[in-house]
């Protein structure tokens, strides 16, 4: 492991985007002491670290090296996305971890290889995924999809917590810096990419804010500090796939665009349904797979306005589209399966 200074960086830029985003997410959460609610948080991502721990090696040799590490910690941020919606309709402990582990193992694995692994996907597919979009933000967003369309309206609501603007800030500044951090990691070494990956990092996630924001000023004449870092999200989200094949002007667009769709769905669903958990699908999955669209189109040298050829597009797209479907209806069923289980489980322990 000679790039092992890089490797560290990239575990802990991880680990740093998933106490972030255990934080600011938390207001889509049962209410619950706030040190419970982030020991279940933890314990839902170290579903996905030992899922990606025990099980890559099966399935990939490639991905076992110097990645092996940070795609670890990679599981952690997804299972911990993948099992929002699960807590956020009231689920006990016990379900809520069996389905983390299921879903790491049948879901998350699979995306993770053929993100980062050189092995063809099925259908032939090999997508251009530099940070693992597709194993989290597109995987996850569409977990959250399956257990809300499951669950359906007469779910449990429990009462949402709460978090102070001060922790709300920092965990923005954390997540933000995690993610680009480990974007520039991804590639295991510190060379002259670095700088753009981090610029188009940056310019990324200032275009998503600017996307949600013009968005929720036409529908609701107002902005929120709430807003700003769903935006930054969405923007963050927006780059990951392809942090390095941007130019610092598209990474805006893709960064504008991803920002601007995952507001206008956000806003229509959480307003139809009053279930927060709905941010999920719109910040991860909508913004994942509209990022993924744009790199095919806008990826410098090989993009659709390069080229003129459409096989990158298509080839990202269809990626897009098969895990998203194939999350969902693997999240659908779980939730099925796991729903008279739900059904004996008291609200009040649902962050015990």
């Amino acid at each position: 492991m000679g790039n092992w200074p890089v490797v560290v960086v990239a575990v802990a830029a991880n680990l740093l985007v998933l106490v972030s985003l255990a934080a600011v997410d938390s207001r889509m959460l049962p209410t619950a002491p706030w040190l419970r609610s982030g020991i279940l948080s933890l314990a839902c991502a170290g579903t996905g670290i030992v899922a990606w721990l025990a099980l890559a090696p099966l399935l990939a040799t490639s991905v076992t090296g110097e990645l092996y590490l940070p795609i670890a910690a990679l599981g952690g941020v997804a299972a911990f996305l993948a099992t929002l919606a699960v807590r956020g309709v009231g689920a006990g402990i016990p379900i809520t971890l069996a389905f983390g582990m299921l879903w790491s193992a049948i879901v998350f694995v699979p995306a993770a290889v053929l993100s980062f692994s050189s092995l063809p996907g099925p259908f032939g597919l090999e997508p251009v995924d530099h940070g693992g979009s597709l194993a989290v933000n597109v995987a996850g967003g569409a977990a959250a999809l399956g257990v809300l369309l499951a669950a359906g309206s007469k779910a449990r609501r429990p009462r949402s917590a709460t978090i102070r603007i001060q922790t709300g800030v920092l965990a923005v500044i954390g997540m933000s810096a995690g993610w680009i951090a480990w974007l520039a990691s991804a590639e295991l070494a510190i060379d002259d990419v670095t700088p753009a990956i981090v610029l188009n990092g940056v310019v990324g996630a200032l275009g998503g804010a600017g996307g949600w924001l013009v968005v929720q000023r036409i529908r609701h004449q107002r902005t929120t500090l709430s807003a700003v870092a769903a935006g930054l999200l969405s923007g963050l989200v927006s780059i990951t796939a392809g942090a390095p094949l941007f130019t610092p002007v598209s990474a805006a667009a893709a960064g504008v665009l991803s920002g601007a769709a995952a507001c206008i769905f956000t806003l229509n669903r959480v307003g139809a349904s009053r279930r927060q958990q709905w941010f999920i699908v719109g910040s991860h999955l909508v913004a994942g797979t509209a990022s993924l669209f744009l790199l095919g189109l806008l990826a410098s040298g090989v993009g659709f306005v390069f080229t003129g050829q459409l096989l990158l597009i298509q080839n990202q797209v269809e990626s897009a589209l098969l895990i998203a479907g194939y999350s969902t209806a693997i999240s659908f069923v779980l939730w099925l399966v796991l729903k008279r289980a739900v059904a004996k489980s008291p609200v009040q322990v649902v962050e015990a």
